[in-house]
């Protein structure tokens, strides 16, 4: 039976206020706090995932004290890592990656706009009887996530050298004798800019299909705070 691993990561501290990237026009705290909300989205869409999936948290050490208590879900496997490399992700999970039976979902945590049965579907496509790679980006070609047969320890490498850029990564992947499959309509989040994209998108209904109305209310928290610089 295929076995899913899905890992959210965060490629650098996220929650740390003196460690973390700040976002322009953002304090320190909101960054952190904007971070949290788009982790707090993605664990909204990965509960209750189907039984063959197991999820995993992966992020830096420097974020550990950090994480506010009850954060995750029990169910969710936390590690942590002191330089984000191809092993940390491969060193809790290479038993179960050792196989093509295997599929490993790379979920960047400052995305957003994938629901459940968009995850199922990214899933559906990934092949394991023939090398193949699903990824996902935004309208500025930035990679939401990527997904594969998780015996290609490559592929993790490739997306890390990437530094979410998508034509990086496909100049990288063509190299290969691998089929290719790219989604896209998602939004990563990487600058205010990003942030602006964000207030438009979830204004509209459609957005309520991957940002659940409580998650709403508490992006508005952050978005009444910064209202006149979000006057798009």
């Amino acid at each position: 039976m295929t076995k899913n691993i899905i890992i959210l990561f965060a490629s650098g501290p996220v929650l740390n206020p003196d460690s973390l990237k700040i976002f322009a026009n953002l304090s320190a705290e909101y960054s952190a706090f904007l971070n949290t909300l788009l982790i707090s989205n993605w664990i909204e869409n990965l509960t209750d995932i189907n039984s063959n999936s197991e999820i995993k948290i992966l992020m830096s050490k420097e974020d550990k004290e950090f994480i506010p208590r009850n954060f995750f879900p029990e169910q969710f496997k936390r590690f942590f890592y002191n330089s984000l490399s191809p092993n940390s992700f491969n060193d809790n999970n290479s038993e179960q990656l050792s196989t093509n039976s295997t599929k490993l979902l790379l979920l960047f945590h400052s995305t957003i706009g994938m629901n459940k049965n968009d995850i199922q579907r990214v899933l559906s496509l990934a092949q394991t009887d023939e090398a193949s790679i699903v990824i996902g980006k935004s309208e500025k070609n930035k990679i939401v996530f990527t997904c594969f047969a998780g015996s290609d320890n490559q592929l993790t490498e490739y997306l890390l050298n990437s530094k979410k850029d998508y034509d990086k990564l496909l100049s990288q992947v063509t190299s290969k004798d691998i089929l290719i499959n790219t989604l896209d309509g998602f939004l990563s989040i990487d600058d205010f800019e990003d942030i602006k994209k964000l207030y438009i998108e979830l204004s509209k209904k459609e957005s309520l299909l991957y940002c659940s109305q409580k998650m709403h209310e508490n992006f508005n928290d952050l978005f009444i705070e910064y209202k006149e610089l979000l006057n798009v």
